[in-house]
């Protein structure tokens, strides 16, 4: 008959006989910090955003909004992550913690100019930092910069043994770019080692490209069989084909392909 306290937030600084001890910024920063540690994300953002609103001594300390933006961020509350993160870079400008996550939220957000932005401001600090390496390829390749993300995966497989990512991307900047060989070439790389769907699809393009229908079926059927769902196969297919049309398959080939596949 009683309530189950344990199915209850612990919000002990919000009980009257103990607010004037335990309301205090030092102490809430405490809890707040064990709910961060903890990964109580949304717990961690109500006690910060209440030590903000007393307008104290660590609301002025970069520290403190990157420990904000950070418990947005695990929410995907992106837009609040980078309000937090903004304030962070604007007390302490230039440090590489929150230009890596301002550039993480917002390629996120899928806003790539302003992700390739802050990691290339990472990247004067860590040039060899394999992760910012490959995110500036990618930030490159979706703002269809294709020749310099190129340089990008191709320094990332030249610091990494066997790097499938680096592979993709450099298979995919050289199809869109027209450089069919060096596609085919990568992609036959990936398919080698731990094909996904869409490195059989892609490797399909290529082939379909280059004029190797029967080639182009086979791999799109390995892409289909793989997938496990048709529907979803033929979303990405028909999400690609206007790469295909701009390198010179025509509309009416794509109903013999789609038969060939099934």
């Amino acid at each position: 008959e009683f309530r189950d306290i344990f199915k209850e937030k612990i919000e002990l600084h919000k009980i009257s006989i103990l607010k004037d001890i335990l309301y205090q910024e030092g102490t809430l920063a405490t809890i707040a910090d064990y709910h961060l540690k903890k990964e109580h994300w949304a717990e961690t953002t109500e006690l910060y955003k209440e030590i903000e609103r007393m307008n104290g001594t660590l609301s002025t300390q970069a520290e403190f909004y990157q420990k904000l933006g950070y418990a947005f961020q695990k929410q995907k509350r992106l837009d609040e992550a980078l309000e937090a993160y903004q304030k962070a870079d604007t007390i302490k400008p230039d440090n590489i913690w929150t230009n890596r996550h301002l550039a993480i939220c917002y390629r996120l957000a899928r806003n790539f100019s302003k992700a390739l932005e802050y990691y290339r401001k990472a990247e004067e600090t860590t040039p060899e930092n394999h992760s910012i390496v490959f995110h500036i390829g990618s930030c490159l390749a979706e703002l269809q910069q294709y020749e310099e993300a190129l340089n990008y995966f191709f320094k990332l497989d030249f610091m990494e043994s066997n790097c499938v990512k680096a592979w993709r991307g450099i298979g995919w900047c050289s199809f869109v770019s027209g450089k069919l060989e060096q596609a085919s070439n990568y992609y036959n790389k990936v398919i080698e080692t731990k094909p996904l769907p869409v490195d059989y699809l892609n490797a399909g393009h290529v082939a379909w490209v280059s004029g190797n229908i029967e080639k182009a079926a086979d791999f799109y059927s390995r892409s289909k069989d793989m997938s496990g769902d048709k529907e979803l196969f033929l979303e990405m297919f028909n999400k690609d084909m206007n790469y295909l049309l701009k390198l010179g398959v025509r509309k009416d080939e794509k109903f013999v392909m789609v038969v060939l596949i099934y």
